[in-house]
């Protein structure tokens, strides 16, 4: 019996939306039909059923974190990344992945001392038109070249500041071990009429959710408060934070605007060297400069000059 290999991974070279995210670690690509309609048994061993609303979406983990909010910006085009074939020449071992207009409707930033820091983001397709089904909107080439190498800026393995800045004065926060802070859009999506596949898919920026946490060992205390109840009882600021970029690149200023901290939990156990505590916070609007993506930023990603 001759021997079957048709295995494929090593996913790379990842560009979607025309933003270029290097670093790629993972891809989870789901398709199938959101809708089965089962009919009542009425005598029946099993039901009739039928099958409708065609759809494909995933969930994607990179290393280019600094191009968290020009995925979630970026103009809906494609999907494009690669994968390995098993035991085919190098020259044209690769399958090409096209997923069409792909929507990307949440963006994660995740960093942990000690690792890169991470972006996962989620995305829906849109069907081109009311013919397109899974295969129109998940389609693979086989025998491609190797394909070109898609840089990534990673960093942000070690937070070396971070602050609240109100207009008076900062408070510093020292000794943070983790970061995260989610933007999550309003996904709508409609199947209608003759369409086969979701022909409406939209990412609404209007009532957005723009939520995070930090963790951090400073236990620094002032008129006999812990450093995270001072952050808990100020009033709306911005969250500054310093990241540290890998082979010496310049570090990147993260800077969230309207940051709210609503708790905190303190930790403190036997099994670890010092407590901990962690933060989660939301970002909270001003009617006078309303905050957005684009113009008064909610989130700001600069070189530190």
């Amino acid at each position: 019996m001759a021997t079957i290999n048709n295995r494929i991974g090593v996913s790379q070279a990842m560009t979607i939306n025309a933003v270029g995210a290097g670093g790629m670690m993972s891809a989870r690509i789901q398709a199938g039909y959101d809708n089965i309609i089962s009919s009542e048994l009425d005598g029946l061993a099993v039901p009739v059923s039928d099958r409708e609303i065609q759809c494909v979406r995933g969930s994607v983990v990179t290393q280019d974190w600094v191009e968290a909010v020009n995925l979630l910006t970026g103009t809906v085009g494609t999907y494009v990344f690669y994968e390995r074939k098993s035991g085919a020449a190098e020259a044209t071992g690769y399958v090409k992945h096209t997923l069409t207009n792909p929507v990307i409707h949440k963006v994660n930033i995740d960093f942990a001392k000690g690792r890169y820091g991470t972006i996962s983001f989620d995305f829906e397709c849109r069907a081109a038109d009311p013919t397109k089904t899974i295969a129109d909107m998940w389609a693979m080439t086989d025998s491609q070249n190797t394909p070109t190498y898609v840089s990534a800026a990673r960093g942000g393995y070690r937070i070396s500041s971070a602050s609240l800045s109100p207009l008076a004065s900062p408070v510093s926060i020292y000794h943070v071990t983790a970061f995260n802070f989610a933007l999550t859009l309003q996904l709508v999506k409609e199947c209608n009429d003759g369409d086969i596949a979701y022909t409406a898919v939209d990412g609404r920026l209007s009532g957005m959710t723009a939520t995070g946490s930090i963790s951090f060992q400073d236990s620094a205390i002032t008129t006999a408060k812990l450093k995270a109840q001072d952050l808990l009882l100020h009033a709306r600021a911005s969250l500054e934070l310093i990241a540290t970029q890998s082979a010496g690149a310049a570090a990147k200023k993260i800077t969230i605007a309207g940051v709210v901290f609503d708790n905190m939990g303190g930790n403190t156990d036997v099994t670890k060297p010092f407590s901990d505590y962690s933060m989660p916070f939301r970002v909270a609007n001003d009617l006078t400069t309303q905050l957005t993506l684009t113009g008064n930023k909610i989130i700001t990603i600069a070189d530190v000059t």
